[in-house]
C-alpha cells in the first residue's frame, strides 16, 4: 500500500461512543465498517504474488501496461484511493465525481456534486471524461468503472426535446404522483442520455473493462442507471406503463417518446466484451457489521427486512410490525442469557438515488415515534454515507429510551447520532433494541454474554 487512508471511519484507539445511544451508535459503527467502499474497492482488487485479483478474474501482475478509472458516486474518493493504493503509478489517468474533494493523494481531475433530481450541471463534462479516457486505451490496459450511489447524478443527460431542469421535474413529479424509486430508475435508464442505460461504453474500447460496484439494495443495474447495462424492450414496456399510470407520457415531447419505443435485441458494445459488474459493498455487508456488534456486547441479533421498500410511514409500520413478530417467537423459545433483542433491517425508503434522504428519514422516525408502546424500546435510523453531517444535514438519530440509563433527554425527542464523512452507500439502516435483562443498557462497554448467537439471516 501507498499512503494511508485518510478516511478510516473508525481511527483505531478511538473512544467509545457516548451520549444518549452509545450501543445505537455502536451499532452505526459496525455497519459503516462491515461495509467500507475503501475495504471492498481493496478486496477486488488484489495482488497476491505475481497475480492480480481484478474483480471476480485472475490476471499475471504484469498483463497492464496501463490502468485508468473513473470513480462517481457518493463513495467515489474512497473507491480512487483504493484503486490508487493498489495499482500506484500503473495508474496514469483517472477522474472523480462525487460530494467530497478527493484527499490530496489523489491526483486526478474532479468535481463536487451535490444531491438532487436529475442529472448535475457537471453530468456532461464527466460523461465526456469516462469515454475520453476508456477510449484512449489499448488492449493491454485497463478501465475501471467504480460506482456508488448518487453516481446516476454524474451519468445522467436530459432526453432530446427536454432539457435538465424540466427532466429533473419530470423526475420529481412523476415520483410525487406515486411512481417508486425503481421506476424512476427504470423511466431514467430508458429516456435519459449520456452514460445511463448501457450508453457509457457505447462507442467501445480496446481496454479490459472492470465495473466494481457499491449497491444500496436497489440492484447493481439501477446503480448511475447503468451505464453498463444496455436498455431491454422489458424496461421500455414496464417505464410506458408508469408514465400512463402517473399522467405524464402525453405531456412528453416526441422526441422522448420516441426512446419508449422496443428495440429489438441489445447489440454488443464494439470492442471488448461486455464488462461484467462486480458488488464490493451492499446492504447485507451493513448488516453483518452491526451484527457482529450486537454479538459483542452480548446481544441476539435477528433480521427484520434487506433492502425494504415502501414509503416511510409504510417503511416504519413494517418495521415495527416485523420487530413485534421477531420478540414474540424469540420468546416462545427456550430462555437465553442474552441482554436483549436488537432487529436490523436495511431501507431506502422510495428515495431515488441521487437524491436527499433526510426528509424521508425523518418521517420514517416520526411514524415510529407514535407506534412505539414499549417502554424500554429504542429505535435508530441512520444512512451509511454522506458528507460530514451537519445541522441541515439527516445523518441519523434515536427515539424511544436511551440506551444510556444515565442519559437525561426529553420525552418523545429524537436525538442525533454522530456521523463520519461518506465512507460507502449502502442505504439506510434501522434498529430496533428491546432490552431482556437488568443489565441489558451498560451501553457499548458491557461484556458479551456466552449464550448470545450471532444474526439470522445477516
Amino acid at each position: 500500500m501507498i499512503g494511508r487512508f485518510p478516511w478510516d471511519p473508525f481511527p483505531p484507539g478511538e473512544p467509545t461512543p457516548e451520549g444518549a445511544d452509545p450501543l445505537l451508535a455502536a451499532f452505526y459503527r459496525g455497519s459503516v465498517e462491515g461495509s467500507d467502499a475503501y475495504r471492498g474497492v481493496r478486496s477486488a482488487l488484489r495482488l497476491d504474488g505475481g497475480t492480480l485479483r481484478v474483480g471476480n478474474r485472475f490476471v499475471s501482475e504484469g498483463r497492464y501496461r496501463e490502468v485508468a478509472f473513473v470513480a462517481v458516486g457518493h463513495a467515489a474518493s474512497s473507491m480512487a484511493l483504493a484503486a490508487l493504493h493498489v495499482f500506484g503509478e500503473r495508474l496514469t489517468q483517472g477522474f472523480v465525481a462525487g460530494p467530497d474533494e478527493p484527499p490530496d493523494g489523489v491526483p486526478f481531475r474532479s468535481v463536487v456534486v451535490d444531491d438532487g433530481w436529475g442529472g448535475a450541471p457537471v453530468a456532461a463534462e464527466t460523461v465526456a471524461a469516462a469515454q475520453e479516457i476508456a477510449g484512449g486505451l489499448r488492449a493491454n490496459d485497463l478501465f475501471l468503472l467504480l460506482l456508488s450511489p448518487g453516481a446516476v447524478r454524474t451519468m445522467l443527460r436530459p432526453p432530446p426535446g427536454l432539457d435538465a431542469v424540466a427532466f429533473a421535474d419530470l423526475l420529481a413529479g412523476v415520483h410525487d404522483a406515486g411512481a417508486t424509486s425503481v421506476e424512476i430508475s427504470e423511466i431514467v435508464r430508458v429516456l435519459g442520455t449520456g452514460g445511463v442505460g448501457g450508453q457509457l461504453l457505447a462507442r467501445g474500447t480496446e481496454a479490459d473493462v472492470q465495473c466494481l460496484i457499491v449497491d444500496r439494495g436497489d440492484g447493481a443495474v439501477a446503480v448511475g442507471g447503468g451505464p453498463t447495462y444496455p436498455v431491454t424492450d422489458d424496461e421500455r414496456a414496464r417505464v410506458r406503463v408508469a408514465l400512463a399510470r402517473t399522467g405524464v407520457l402525453s405531456d412528453l415531447p416526441a422526441t422522448a417518446t420516441a426512446k419508449l419505443a422496443d428495440r429489438g435485441p441489445v447489440p454488443e458494445p464494439p470492442g471488448a466484451a461486455r464488462p461484467r459488474p462486480v458488488v464490493v459493498a451492499a446492504p447485507a455487508d451493513a448488516l453483518r457489521g452491526a451484527a457482529d456488534v450486537a454479538f459483542d456486547k452480548g446481544w441476539t441479533a435477528r433480521v427484520g427486512e434487506i433492502g425494504a421498500a415502501g414509503r416511510p410511514e409504510e417503511a416504519a409500520e413494517r418495521f415495527l410490525g416485523r420487530v413485534e413478530t421477531v420478540l414474540a417467537a424469540e420468546r416462545a423459545g427456550e430462555p437465553s442469557r442474552t441482554k436483549g433483542i436488537a432487529v436490523l433491517s436495511t431501507l431506502t425508503l422510495d428515495v431515488p438515488e441521487g437524491v436527499d434522504e433526510g426528509p424521508a428519514g425523518e418521517r420514517f422516525l416520526l411514524r415510529a415515534t407514535a407506534l412505539l408502546r414499549r417502554r424500554e424500546m429504542s429505535v435508530g435510523l441512520w444512512r451509511t454515507a454522506g458528507p460530514a453531517g451537519g445541522p441541515a444535514k439527516f445523518a441519523g438519530a434515536a427515539v424511544g429510551t436511551p440506551t444510556d440509563p444515565k442519559a437525561t433527554v426529553p420525552v418523545g425527542a429524537a436525538r442525533r447520532l454522530p456521523m463520519r464523512r461518506g465512507i460507502t452507500d449502502v442505504g439506510l439502516l434501522a434498529v430496533a433494541l428491546l432490552p431482556l435483562s437488568p443489565n441489558a443498557r451498560s451501553g457499548p462497554s458491557g461484556a458479551a454474554s456466552p449464550s448470545s448467537g450471532r444474526a439470522q439471516g445477516a
